[in-house]
C-alpha cells in the first residue's frame, strides 16, 4: 500500500476527529454558558480557594509547632541530662523551657482555631460542589438533546481515534512528522488528491509526468505549488 494512500487515510480520520471535537466543544461550550452553572461554578471555585488558603495556614502553624517542639525537647534535655552544671545555664534554660511552652501552648490554640476554620471552609467546599453537580445533572437532563448527541460523538471519537492507531502504525515515524509539519503549516489540510490532472487544493495543473510519479510510487510526491502531500485514489 503507498504512503500517499496511508496518508491520506489518516488525513480523513484526522478531518472527522478534528470535526467531532469541535462539536463538542460547541456543546460544552452551551451548556457551560448557562447563567446557573456559572453562578454556581464562581461559588465552588471560591470555596475552593478559601478552603485551600486555610490549608496553607494550618500547614504553616503545624511546621511551627512541630518545630518548637523539637527546640524544648533540646532544651529539656540539656536542662535534665546532667551536662549543664553551672546554676545561671540551668536557671536560663529553665526559663527558655518555660517560654517555648507557653509559645506552644499558644501555638496550639492557633492550630486548633484553624482546623475548625478548615473544616468549615472544607464543608462549605463539599457543599458546593454538591450543587455544583447538581446544576451539571440538571442541565444535561434539561438538554436531553445535547446528552444523545455528547454520548454518540464520544463514541465516535473512541472509534476514530482507534482506527487512527491502526493506521499510523503502518506510517514511518518520518513521514508522520512530516504529514503534521504539513497540517500545522497547511490549515490542517496536508494531503491533496489530484483533481483534474491537478492539485485539488491549489488547483495546479500536473504535468503527465508527475501523474504518472504520484500513481506509481510508494513514496510521497509533494505538489509543485502549496508543497501538500499529493494522492491520486
Amino acid at each position: 500500500m503507498s504512503e500517499s494512500l496511508n496518508l491520506f487515510r489518516l488525513q480523513k480520520l484526522d478531518s472527522e476527529i478534528d470535526r467531532t471535537r469541535a462539536r463538542l466543544d460547541e456543546i460544552d461550550k452551551a451548556l457551560s454558558e448557562d447563567k446557573r452553572l456559572k453562578n454556581t461554578n464562581k461559588k465552588f471555585e471560591k470555596a475552593q480557594q478559601e478552603a485551600k488558603s486555610i490549608r496553607i495556614k494550618l500547614n504553616q502553624i503545624e511546621d511551627k509547632v512541630e518545630a518548637q517542639r523539637i527546640k524544648r525537647k533540646t532544651t529539656q534535655d540539656a536542662l535534665f541530662g546532667g551536662k549543664v552544671k553551672n546554676p545561671k545555664e540551668l536557671q536560663d534554660l529553665e526559663m527558655e523551657s518555660e517560654a517555648l511552652k507557653r509559645y506552644i501552648s499558644q501555638l496550639e490554640e492557633e492550630q486548633f482555631e484553624a482546623m475548625i476554620e478548615f473544616e468549615t471552609a472544607e464543608g462549605n467546599l463539599n457543599a458546593a460542589q454538591q450543587d455544583l453537580e447538581v446544576i451539571k445533572g440538571l442541565l444535561i437532563q434539561e438538554n436531553a438533546s445535547f446528552k444523545g448527541e455528547k454520548n454518540m460523538l464520544n463514541e465516535s471519537l473512541s472509534r476514530l481515534l482507534r482506527e487512527k492507531d491502526a493506521v499510523q502504525q503502518s506510517i514511518p515515524p518520518k513521514n508522520q512528522s512530516l504529514y503534521q509539519q504539513l497540517r500545522d503549516s497547511r490549515r490542517g489540510t496536508a494531503v491533496a488528491s489530484v483533481l483534474d490532472g491537478g492539485c485539488g487544493i491549489c488547483g495546479q495543473p500536473l504535468t503527465p509526468a508527475d501523474l504518472q510519479t504520484i500513481r506509481s510510487s510508494t513514496g510521497v510526491v509533494f505538489c509543485p505549488t502549496c508543497g501538500r502531500i499529493l494522492y491520486d485514489g
